[in-house]
């Protein structure tokens, strides 16, 4: 098995089990805070796009992340946990780790793509 980070692969060894959270970082940048992919503009150690921004704040009703929090892990956290519980309670899904990273990978139906299986398949196998 290939692993993203010697991070992810020391942690494993140890039996640390990640959060759900966790172990996205970890696919998304290998656990890199100012990791950058030019491409789709995603920033941050979960690899955050404008777009997500904008509709955490949309979803809120104000102006409360920047493209900027995309480097704070902390603001990273909430805009993942504010993202995925809304869709979550939006399309009445089980509040589990498979619907949460599926949705963060593809957007407010991502967890109806086959196109996010693969991902969810290696953030669940960085859980373990």
């Amino acid at each position: 098995m290939i692993f993203k980070s010697q991070i992810a692969y020391l942690l494993l060894c140890l039996g640390v089990v990640l959060t759900t959270f966790e172990a996205i970082c970890q696919r998304e940048s290998g656990g890199n805070r100012w990791a950058y992919k030019r491409s789709e503009r995603a920033a941050g150690i979960a690899q955050i796009r404008p777009i997500y921004v904008a509709d955490v704040n949309r979803i809120l009703g104000k102006h409360v992340f920047t493209n900027t929090d995309r480097w704070s892990i902390n603001r990273s956290r909430q805009m993942f946990e504010i993202y995925t519980s809304f869709y979550i309670k939006h399309y009445r899904l089980a509040d589990m780790p498979q619907n949460r990273a599926r949705i963060h990978n593809g957007g407010p139906t991502g967890w109806r793509k086959q196109s996010t299986l693969k991902y969810w398949n290696d953030v669940r196998r960085l859980m373990r």
